[in-house]
């Protein structure tokens, strides 16, 4: 399968050693395209079609909720993509998220098998999305992103 060929993804995550850990790990089946804050995301979001977003909420502003705010405002169409990558959200956090519809939520740590299914999932139209749980720790994830950028 060549670049061209393989869904887009974006993902927006502030921590570049996850950003550089998820990247290698989608890679082979999905072209991926990182942003690092809201408002680099805002700007692709406003150019490109993606298949799927992986979004981190808590980011310096505009933090995930502006995000998923401005795709229900401007692409609504596109919240069925979005897969929400979080260390922790509150019962009213997790209300709010479930509020925009979007594919599913991905607690950090995450599973990497998981990661890749739900990513597939969410980026396959007419699937169910799975709701993976965590089962690597973050510094674990933090030190294989940090080996990977070093490569």
């Amino acid at each position: 399968m060549n670049m061209t060929e393989k869904p887009l993804v974006l993902l927006v995550d502030d921590n570049e050693a996850t950003c550089t850990l998820v990247t290698a790990l989608l890679q082979r089946d999905f072209h991926v395209e990182s942003a690092l804050d809201g408002h680099e995301a805002l700007e692709k979001l406003r150019i490109k079609q993606y298949a799927a977003i992986l979004l981190d909420l808590r980011m310096p502003q505009p933090d995930g909720y502006a995000i998923l705010e401005f795709l229900h405002s401007t692409r609504p169409e596109l919240l069925k993509n979005v897969l929400v990558l979080t260390a922790s959200l509150t019962p009213k956090e997790l209300a709010r998220v479930h509020d925009y519809k979007v594919c599913g939520i991905i607690p950090k740590p995450f599973d990497i098998d998981s990661l890749l299914q739900a990513v597939k999932d969410c980026a396959t139209p007419g699937t169910t999305p799975l709701n993976p749980g965590g089962l690597i720790s973050s510094s674990v994830i933090l030190l294989l992103g940090e080996l990977l950028r070093r490569m």
